[in-house]
């Protein structure tokens, strides 16, 4: 399948040193790489998802206020957000039955013939269209239905489909090579947080906060990240 995705991502590298700069402020101890990885993945998952609860919350608040530009600046930045994980590809169908990309969150639009927009229904509502001439899928009106990891499509003869969709952030990996207990960051095996950049500040927090270490002051982190900025500069000047 081919795959075509918005790149946007926050440096894995910046965010350890961010975190283990604040660690050592607080005197909260080391996070090994291993530790971090985890926390990170789960920290990025909890901002993805809550993307989608604050986009689904902020476009009702616009809707019942009839269009507030207030509300209207605001979906337009989650959906910016969002974005991030905008994915495109092929479907393969044989009988009427394709693979899900392995990485899908949520299916945005299927098409077929170009601009053929396939209609999602239920699958109980599938024998009350068979049911009828006038409202059986047809190639010019396609539906399709998800089961499992498979998507199903009517009529089965359509052999192919376009697939846009909401891909599953792939989890952050900060690689290293060790010796004498000292890690090194390794980046051609490191994988970078694939969340917007504004959400830099609310990821440090979290998985902080997964470390057990709580930040009200939101300028501690601003300040570490700026010291790290300067150290980072320095030593590759």
């Amino acid at each position: 399948m081919a795959i075509i995705f918005n790149n946007m991502a926050i440096n894995v590298n910046k965010v350890y040193r961010v975190v283990l700069a604040i660690l050592n402020k607080e005197q909260r101890g080391y996070l090994t790489p291993d530790q971090f990885n985890r926390l990170g993945r789960q920290a990025q998952l909890d901002l993805f998802e809550k993307s989608f609860y604050d986009y689904s919350r902020a476009f009702i608040k616009e809707s019942r206020v009839g269009g507030s530009s207030e509300y209207g600046n605001i979906v337009a930045n989650l959906q910016e957000k969002i974005d991030v994980f905008a994915k495109s590809g092929t479907l393969t169908f044989t009988t009427g039955v394709a693979p899900e990309p392995n990485d899908i969150y949520r299916t945005i639009l299927i098409t077929v013939n170009g601009d053929t927009e396939v209609e999602q229904v239920k699958k109980t509502e599938l024998a009350y269209l068979n049911s009828s001439k006038l409202t059986a899928p047809t190639t010019l009106y396609p539906v399709y239905y998800a089961e499992g990891d498979s998507i199903k499509i009517f009529p089965t003869s359509i052999t192919s489909a376009n697939i846009d969709y909401i891909k599953i952030p792939a989890d952050p990996i900060w690689g290293y090579t060790s010796a004498g207990g000292a890690y090194t960051y390794a980046s051609g095996s490191s994988t970078d947080f694939e969340l917007h950049p504004s959400e830099e500040s609310a990821l440090v927090t979290k998985i902080l906060a997964y470390a057990g270490v709580v930040i009200k002051d939101p300028t501690i982190i601003q300040v570490a990240a700026q010291e790290e900025a300067n150290k980072f500069t320095k030593e590759n000047s």
